[in-house]
């Protein structure tokens, strides 16, 4: 219940109640799918379809349909009926914005012949018409059981008495339903035609129902769920993908809503130039550092003349268009930059077709400014994250243009809120990149090899100081009482990438990319710092963090590294004698030490040295022995104390790059061995492409406190609720409290070292460390150079998209609206 407390209490205090639009719709709102041109129409009647759906399912609405043009007869007409944002309902204590809808579908459909009734969250796998056509003898209702009705074949004349506009508006559903069943109006079909997320069947399932609300692959409410992977997540986005193919859209320029029509340019107001003119600026002159002086086109109200001034560019290199001229297909006005406002005047149904117009007008790039003012008859929700997911979508479809967006947020005795992003393509191939280098020689080669493997222009950041240090720096520059310590450093002109592993680095760059207005992307590396939230940034993550999966996070077997190919050879020219003479292998046994689940102890450190020691003997060898930050003094002078006379002892410290013969001793040995707890150095030892076992470290004997605390939180954040139908209830309570506190990345999952061992070892790369240490040619390892070719498609490499200047509804248009 907390989700839904929480609506209801904003709804009264004032905040919140506008991320849904006002409760002002009389009416549905229809599309047809009308037979197809090259078919005889069929006789039959019309396949109607009720859709239950609110603003935040917007994309899952696209894919229903979408759905349905797939597999529909095309001699058939099908009417799809919208039912969102309908007057006279209380939705406050709805978990949906569309619960009880359903109830007045009778109504709705003139009380008259047979209608289904489905949820936005589904997608059919077969043609509606079958369900639409089933028998229903005397029955009014069909569905999977007689407490599901989330799909369901209704004869509206039979339920009108029951099920009409004002018993839907006054009771409660689930008396509604049990009216139903009292007077023995139910009736069963195949479950194939519900199948609930897991359910899914390839030869049984009709539709898909993605049931779990904190599952759904589009991520409709980031606000309020923790989202986690769904087993039928692959087909949903294959469908999205499809419909973006095929440039589908269920309202276009051709055919927009009622509601857009009915809006006139004078009656709109001119939005403020707050949180506007400046990234306006911002964006002008980043695209002129690029591409020289951009030519500009302005969707406003406001006079261009005065605007060029305040943007500093030359009158006529600035063009105006109001909003409604997006719907004239004889428009072609183009620009290398698109500047926009008052998009929030108009209805959400027209928002996907009206961001498709604004990109396909921009050579290069979109500036988009919206103002939430919480007015009672908007008809887009005022919520910051809808915006940013319609023009993040939008993106998908633009894939080589950049955009901004700057949404402004009112407050009543406060300052505006503003929030911004970035996304689509970065405006350079080559993109400024800087690299925040850490203390942590892990964080810092993690960070150092991703850039190396980029091959980006970069620039080193070394991020100074203790932790606290920089703490007290970032809540100083907070409250604005300047910049020193870790930041003194780090000024404009801002980067246009920022690469950073490890929980400091992240907040550093994160303080970047607000100071360059969300111009800054960044790409975070590692368990604490890859929480990238609803941002077009990139984090990239271990597959056993076992973390809660994100669009932009790419999962990988290994952290990124700087033992790269061209680093090591050139160690290997610095540093050609670190090895003892002798005729065997030359053996590096890299040493790391305690961790939350780990321990290091002397004892177990002298056996790991002299059990090495003698191996490489055996062999005829020479050995290196490298220790780490983590190493404990006493496991280190235990180690040295198991050694040869003629091994070499290489304690850590603090050496600068120039003067640290880490790679030189990984460079020139022919085998390497590693504890096992730390994923940095095994892909170090890996990125080598050389033998590598691995030595694990036992576990702790007892856990501390924060980890038995970690281990709870993430128990509960994964221990889901069911409800009587045998459905996972929606994330609430104490498991939403719990998977918040790991998506924030405060307390996090156990690594699964010994699956990352399992998945080193299938590769062919590793083995575990045995009675004997041989040489073998292991298969080539360019996880780093797959991962930076991934991050390059994110960021700079576009597919083909529509000509710059082509008008949007140029794209295949599959259903007429009315």
């Amino acid at each position: 219940m907390a989700i839904r407390s929480l609506r209801v209490l904003s709804t009264y205090l004032g905040r919140g109640a506008t991320r849904r639009p006002a409760a002002n719709v009389n009416q549905t709102l229809r599309i047809t799918l009308a037979p197809k041109s090259d078919v005889t129409p069929s006789d039959k009647p019309p396949v109607r379809i009720y859709l239950g759906t609110e603003s935040a399912q917007f994309r899952a609405e696209r894919a229903f349909v979408w759905s349905i043009e797939r597999v529909r007869d095309p001699a058939r007409t099908y009417e799809i009926h919208l039912m969102k944002d309908l007057a006279g309902f209380e939705r406050r204590l709805w978990l949906t914005g569309f619960t009880n809808y359903r109830f007045a579908i009778p109504d709705l459909a003139g009380r008259e012949g047979r209608a289904i009734y489905n949820d936005a969250d589904q997608i059919y796998l077969r043609d509606p018409a079958e369900l639409f056509d089933l028998p229903m003898g005397d029955k009014g209702v069909l569905s999977i059981n007689d407490r599901d009705t989330s799909v369901m074949l209704i004869d509206c004349e039979r339920m009108a008495e029951m099920w009409n506009d004002e018993s839907a508006r006054n009771t409660k559903n689930r008396d509604l339903e049990s009216r139903m069943r009292a007077a023995e109006l139910w009736g069963a079909i195949d479950g194939g035609w519900n199948a609930r997320d897991a359910e899914y069947d390839p030869h049984r399932s009709h539709l898909i129902h993605y049931t779990t609300i904190h599952t759904q692959p589009w991520r409709p409410q980031p606000r309020d769920y923790v989202y986690g992977a769904n087993p039928a997540s692959d087909i949903w986005n294959r469908i999205e993908g499809e419909a973006d193919a095929a440039g589908f859209e269920l309202f276009t320029a051709a055919a927009p809503t009622s509601g857009f029509t009915d809006i006139k340019d004078e009656e709109l107001e001119t939005p403020s130039a707050t949180g506007r003119r400046a990234d306006w600026r911002r964006l002008i002159a980043d695209v002129a550092a690029v591409s020289g002086e951009p030519d500009c086109c302005y969707v406003g109200l406001e006079q261009p003349s005065g605007l060029a001034t305040a943007l500093g560019v030359d009158s006529g290199r600035l063009v105006q268009m109001c909003p409604s001229d997006l719907a004239d297909r004889s428009a072609t006005t183009a620009a290398d930059v698109v500047l926009v406002d008052g998009l929030a005047a108009f209805p959400d149904l027209d928002m996907p077709w009206l961001l498709d117009a604004l990109l396909a007008r921009a050579r290069r790039a979109v500036a988009v400014t919206v103002h939430l003012d919480e007015r009672a008859e908007r008809s887009a929700p005022a919520d910051p994250d809808w915006w940013y997911q319609q023009l993040a979508a939008a993106g998908r479809r633009f894939p080589d243009r950049h955009w901004r967006l700057i949404v402004v947020q009112a407050n009543r005795l406060r300052p505006d809120t503003v929030f911004r992003w970035s996304g689509g393509r970065l405006l350079r191939e080559q993109p400024r990149t800087w690299v925040l280098q850490h203390f942590k020689t892990g964080h810092r080669s993690q960070a150092e090899g991703l850039a190396d493997a980029l091959d980006w222009p970069h620039d080193a950041k070394q991020i100074k100081g203790s932790t606290p240090g920089l703490l007290a720096a970032l809540a100083a520059a907070r409250v604005g009482l300047g910049t020193f310590g870790a930041l003194r450093d780090l000024k404009s002109p801002w980067p246009e990438v920022v690469i950073a592993s490890g929980w400091a680095p992240t907040l550093v760059a994160r303080w970047i990319q607000r100071h360059s207005r969300a111009a800054t992307r960044l790409i975070l590396l590692g368990r604490r710092g890859g929480r990238v939230g609803e941002a077009e940034d990139v984090a990239v993550v271990c597959q056993h963090f076992n973390l809660p999966p994100h669009p932009r996070q790419l999962e990988t077997v290994l952290p990124p590294c700087k033992a790269q190919a061209d680093r090591l050879a050139s160690a290997r020219q610095r540093w050609p004698d670190l090895y003892p003479d002798a005729s065997g292998p030359k053996v590096a046994f890299l040493v790391g030490g305690d961790s939350a689940i780990h321990a290091l102890d002397a004892e177990t450190a002298a056996s790991f040295g002299a059990d090495i020691q003698s191996q490489v003997d055996t062999a005829g060898g020479g050995l290196a022995v490298l220790t780490s930050r983590r190493t404990r003094s006493a496991a280190a002078d235990a180690l040295r104390n198991s050694l040869g006379r003629e091994a070499c002892f290489v304690p850590w410290g603090n050496y600068t790059d120039a003067d640290n013969p880490y790679l030189g001793y990984l460079a020139s040995a022919d085998i390497v061995v590693v504890t096992g707890e730390s994923e940095s150095m095994l892909a170090e030892a890996v990125a080598t492409e050389k033998p590598v076992y691995i030595a694990p470290l036992p576990p702790q004997g007892r856990v501390g406190l924060r980890r038995r605390l970690a281990d709870w939180v993430v128990r509960q954040a994964n221990t889901d609720r069911y409800n009587a139908r045998g459905s996972k209830r929606p994330q609430q309570g104490l498991q939403y409290l719990c998977a918040r506190i790991v998506d924030r990345r405060w307390l996090l999952p156990r690594r699964d070292m010994y699956a990352l061992h399992n998945a080193l070892i299938e590769a062919g790369v590793a083995r575990m460390i045995d009675t004997e240490l041989v040489a073998w040619q292991p298969p080539p390892w360019q996880e780093t150079e797959r991962l930076a070719g991934r991050i390059r498609a994110l960021l700079v490499n576009a597919e083909t998209a529509p000509e710059a200047g082509s008008d949007a509804d140029s794209t295949t248009r599959l259903a007429t609206n009315g």
